[in-house]
Formats: structure tokens, sequence, C-alpha cells
């Protein structure tokens, strides 16, 4: 039976007001004056790749979590110095699957992509930055959480990284050589999309908690990985669906490239009743534990909905 998230908060509006303080803070990370930020070509390319577009779903995603569990120990502003690395992951992860040697678009966010922008050297650098970077700034700047909170979230991070992004591009890229059955491109799906959509749940969480639960934790974890696995289906319908404007990426790529997805296996219909399916176990899992979990779980229904 679907879980009734209705009327508590308006979400586009939540949506909107996170989404401009994860914008504003992104900005205050990487003012032009910090004289650190050199040479100015490469820091350039970050700042052209982070903070011009992006919806700031998983940075908002750690906020929300974080809200639904609030601890007046560790301020607002360190969570969100962590929602904001969050998305440097993810924007440094954009950047690598647009290079010519992995998924080879010209076109992210509306815009030409970093390599199109910046040239292919700079581009793979200012990632390789980017992967490193969110460590040094959650250690130097969170100074309301502990020691062993923070290497929790740099664990998580970490974790995601070696054993979940990279394996899931590689998988991926193969995906584009040979057919993948259903399980394979789950599998896909889990790693590459889904477990940075999980780190972000529960980074939000840790910052929040500053101490161990563990029903907690695994509930967040597993409603972050089934949410991540539906954004990655509806991702690919959206691939077929919708056009490259409103996308603000090239669409139809996935056909064009014979690469194995749901959609292309099972059909659109199918496809979204299982994403559907997997958001509404994802909302069970919040229930099964006490927090105020309204955002999450509007933020879950959003996801169905959303046009690119």
């Amino acid at each position: 039976m679907p879980i009734n998230t209705q009327d508590a908060l308006c979400i586009k509006t939540y949506l909107s007001e996170k989404k401009q303080i994860v914008d504003n803070h992104l900005k205050k990370l990487f003012l032009k004056d910090n004289n650190y930020l050199k040479p100015a070509r490469l820091w350039d390319a970050i700042r052209y790749s982070v903070l011009e577009g992006g919806k700031r779903i998983r940075a908002i995603l750690c906020i929300a979590s974080y809200e639904s569990l609030k601890n007046d120990s560790v301020s607002f502003e360190d969570c969100l110095t962590v929602a904001s690395c969050i998305e440097l992951v993810h924007a440094m992860s954009l950047i690598h699957d647009d290079l010519p040697l992995m998924d080879n678009d010209d076109l992210r966010r509306g815009k030409p992509s970093c390599h199109k922008a910046f040239g292919e050297t700079t581009a793979l650098l200012a990632g390789d930055t980017m992967i490193s970077l969110p460590f040094h700034i959650i250690i130097e700047n969170c100074p309301n959480i502990t020691p062993h909170t923070k290497l929790q979230i740099l664990d998580e991070l970490s974790k995601t990284l070696s054993f979940g992004l990279v394996p899931g591009q590689i998988m991926d890229l193969e995906g584009t050589e040979k057919s993948c059955d259903l399980k394979t491109i789950e599998e896909i799906y889990k790693l590459k999309t889904a477990q940075l959509i999980k780190s972000s749940v529960l980074c939000g969480a840790y910052a929040a908690l500053n101490e161990k639960n563990t029903d907690l934790i695994q509930n967040l974890h597993d409603f972050g990985i089934k949410i991540g696995i539906a954004f990655q289906i509806l991702d690919d319908i959206l691939d077929i669906t919708s056009d490259t404007k409103t996308l603000g990426k090239t669409s139809h790529k996935d056909e064009k490239q014979k690469k194995s997805t749901y959609p292309m296996l099972i059909g659109i219909k199918k496809s979204k009743e299982i994403a559907a399916s997997l958001i509404e176990e994802a909302k069970f899992n919040l229930k099964t534990i006490k927090l105020n979990s309204d955002a999450l779980l509007q933020i879950a229904d959003y996801m169905m909905d959303r046009k690119n």
C-alpha cells in the first residue's frame, strides 16, 4: 500500500530553498580571493563544474537526513559543509563520465562539458582534485563534528568512491560493449548511482548523531540504496522520453550506444513499475524508525515525477 506523504510540507519550495543554501555555501568555499586556489585554470574548471547548474539532490538528501535527526551540538553549517562536499564528489563523477575515453558527452547541465570548455587534460585533473578535496574540507571546516564522526563520514565517502563509483563506471562502460541481464544492470545502478545517494543520506545522519545507532543507520542505508536504484531507472527512462534541452545533456544516447538499461530490456512501463515499487519499499524503511522523515519521504516521491 502506498505511503501518503502529502501536505506536510511543500517539497518544491523545500528543494528550491535548500538548493539556494547549498549553492551559496559552495560559492563561499571557492571564493576567487583564496590565494591557495592556484593555478587559476584548474580552479576555474572546478568552479565551472560545481557552481553552475545541478539540482543538488544529493546535498539536499544529506541535509534532510541531518534535519530528521537534528542534534543541537552539531551546527547546521557543519552539515552544510558535508553536503557541499558530496556535491563535489558528484560533480567529479560527471566530469569523468563525460570525457571522450568514458561516455564521451559534450553537454552537461545545459552547457559544454568541462573537457569541451577547458580541454581534456584540465578536466581530468580538475576531477582528480575533486576526489580528495572533500576530505580536506571536512577535516578543516567542521569544528562541531567529533573526530570519530569525521572518520565515519570520510570512510563512507572513500568506500563510495573506491567500491561504488569506480567499479560501477567500469561495469557501465562494459555494458555498452555487450548485452547485460537485469541482475547485472541492477548492480551497475547500485554501484554507479545508488552508492553516492545512500552516502548522502548516511553522512547527514552521521553528522546529526555524532554517535552510533546501528538499526537506524541500516534502515537509512536501505532507503538510500532503493531510491538510488529507482533514480537511475528513471534517469534511463528520461533518456528515451525526454529531449536534450530538457535534460541538459544529450538525450537518446543509451539507444545510440546500445547500452543495456532497464527500459531497453523490459520497456518503459515495466521499468516505471519497478522504480515505483522501490520508492515505496524505501519509504517503508523510514516508517520503521523514529525520525522526522517527512522531507526524506517527499524527496523519494519527487524522484518519480522529475523531468530532468
